[in-house]
């Protein structure tokens, strides 16, 4: 596992930076999760207390599940001008590096973030000698399934029922073969 220290992930926008995430980050990770995913339980019908306790729950069952799969993952906040965006979860070896989790506030969404984060941890990667980017991502989501894909990503397969594994080879003969 490396040391968040060891690398730099300098996004080529100068207003954003990802800085590791401290204790003091945790009510915007929670802010930032139930900002992401009240949509998704409120087009259910969900709302009012009932809607709150399952985020809450949904919360807890993400961190706690993270952790015990990733216990070693290094937690990145995304800043914009110094206020905290989003947040990205990264497990890392030497031969790839994991997205376990990237999220940005919906009102930062379609601005080119999350491009600007992939090709600035892509660079990273690549400085470090890792072989490839991976993530899963939800079948459900097809929007981005085809963002990753614009991205470079290719989808190898299923993770579960419910996701698709995908993988960016950063190795120079992937490149020159692709």
């Amino acid at each position: 596992m490396m040391d968040p220290a060891s690398f730099d992930i300098i996004p080529a926008d100068p207003t954003l930076r990802l800085r590791p995430a401290s204790p003091i980050d945790a009510p915007f990770i929670r802010h930032l999760f139930e900002q992401v995913r009240t949509g998704q339980f409120a087009a259910s019908g969900l709302s009012g207390p009932i809607l709150d306790q399952i985020l809450e729950q949904q919360f807890r069952s993400q961190a706690a599940g993270y952790a015990a799969q990733f216990p070693n993952a290094i937690s990145l906040i995304v800043a914009r001008d110094g206020a905290a965006i989003g947040r990205l979860l990264l497990h890392c070896t030497d031969e790839y590096w994991h997205v376990i989790d990237i999220a940005l506030l919906p009102s930062e969404c379609g601005r080119g973030i999350g491009t600007n984060i992939l090709d600035a941890l892509e660079a990273s990667a690549r400085r470090q000698g890792a072989g490839a980017l991976t993530l899963v991502v939800l079948t459900s989501n097809p929007a981005a399934r085809r963002f990753y894909q614009r991205q470079g990503f290719a989808e190898v397969g299923q993770a579960g029922a419910a996701h698709i594994a995908m993988r960016k080879d950063l190795t120079e003969s992937a490149m020159r073969s692709g």
